[in-house]
């Protein structure tokens, strides 16, 4: 594997790869991680659209980035991502990718001329009591203990945090601070969550700590992240000939082990209800996004709640296929998807999307978040938990 650092590497355009005619990439998954990929073979790796293949199961690209207006529906999403300053590969990409509502200008133009206009800020940053202000007043009130063992977490080594939950590293004091509500809110964090996840979101975000009392360090986009990030990058892909095969519903990758390589021979698949699969050659790529926090999605609607029945322990089919490339494992190589699917009563998460025009609801919103739904801003009234 081969790392770069700086923007040295970023803003020079790379020779032409050897062979790279001779290739073909694969690409299970059309969420943010497999569009990019296909990007950057594009861009950087100069391979012919020609030759790349995102292979999708839903009718849509986008992965959890599918938030948007449905006919029959409304507007729903199965949450929203937040994004910053230091998204580095993100931003890499969307320079290039053009804007599909602004002529002659990128999709990383209009977001920065938009979070410049308007930047996303909280008055309100949590409530209690049912719509109460909690008055968190920018303060972590982190005691001694939690500060000292939050420390502590940043500096242990990897090695060290496999298998642990939060609670193993953090005191019970932590739990009351409010740098712990303001982390969980941001990022999704339980007590029982990851202290390995933890101290790696620290690292990455620690950037983001002045900014998390009123979530200031993060940006957003002018719609939803469907609309204004993946309709553009897949109208690039498309334009550039690359190939999204919907309807295709991977199930296994087998791969031949010989001695320390391993090769990737044939991606098995169902679509209309019949297996199928692709042969692969050496020179073939694949490119595997393997499990989905939003995997197994039920939904609901104004009168019915969400059938959750077919939801069990262990099962999905992004993590199907992930068991079925993990026991062609000799060394546990490629990872084991037990450790996220296996408790949903623990994992599973409810969000609602309300569009309203009632007149009391707004006014509660407006009361909430101390500003005026109806500004014409885009962050209406900033991030509430």
């Amino acid at each position: 594997m081969y790392y770069s650092a700086g923007t040295y590497e970023s803003f020079a355009r790379p020779l032409k790869p050897k062979d790279v005619d001779k290739k073909s990439a694969y690409i299970i998954g059309t969420g943010l991680a497999g569009l990019t990929t296909a990007f950057y073979l594009v861009r950087d790796g100069q391979m012919s659209g020609e030759h790349i293949h995102l292979l999708e199961k839903a009718t849509l690209a986008g992965g959890s980035c599918d938030g948007r207006k449905d006919v029959t529906k409304g507007f729903f999403m199965r949450g929203g991502r937040e994004m910053d300053n230091h998204f580095e590969v993100m931003w890499d990409t969307f320079r290039d990718v053009p804007s599909i509502e602004t002529p002659d200008v990128s999709v990383l133009d209009e977001y920065y001329w938009l979070n410049k206009r308007d930047p996303n800020y909280s008055l309100c940053r949590a409530t209690v009591n049912r719509g109460e202000d909690a008055h968190t007043d920018k303060q972590f009130k982190l005691d001694k203990k939690s500060a000292m063992a939050l420390s502590k977490l940043f500096l242990t080594p990897e090695k060290d945090l496999e298998g642990k939950k939060i609670s193993d590293v953090l005191p019970a004091s932590f739990w009351d601070t409010n740098f712990w509500l303001y982390w969980q809110t941001m990022f999704a964090f339980q007590k029982w969550s990851s202290a390995l996840e933890m101290k790696r979101y620290l690292c990455r975000f620690v950037h983001h700590i002045d900014g998390l009392p009123d979530f200031s360090a993060l940006r957003f986009t002018k719609y939803n992240q469907y609309e204004s990030m993946i309709l553009p990058l897949v109208k690039y892909l498309e334009n550039h000939g690359v190939h999204i095969e919907y309807g295709m519903d991977v199930k296994n990758v087998v791969i031949e082990t010989r001695g320390n390589k391993k090769i990737a021979r044939q991606i098995v698949y169902k679509k209309d209800g019949i297996e199928q699969s692709i042969d692969l050659i050496e020179d073939d790529l694949v490119f595997i996004t393997n499990g989905c926090c939003t995997d197994t999605s039920c939904y609901g609607d104004q009168t019915h709640v969400p059938d959750l029945s077919n939801v069990k322990n262990g099962y999905g089919e992004s993590w199907d296929m992930w068991k079925a490339i993990a026991a062609q494992a000799m060394h546990g190589e490629y990872g084991n998807p037990e450790a996220f699917c296996t408790d949903v009563n623990a994992t599973n998460w409810m969000s609602a999307t309300v569009a309203t025009s009632n007149e009391e609801v707004i006014r509660y919103i407006t009361n909430i978040c101390k500003r005026d739904p109806r500004s014409g801003k885009v962050t209406t009234g900033g991030i509430v938990t």
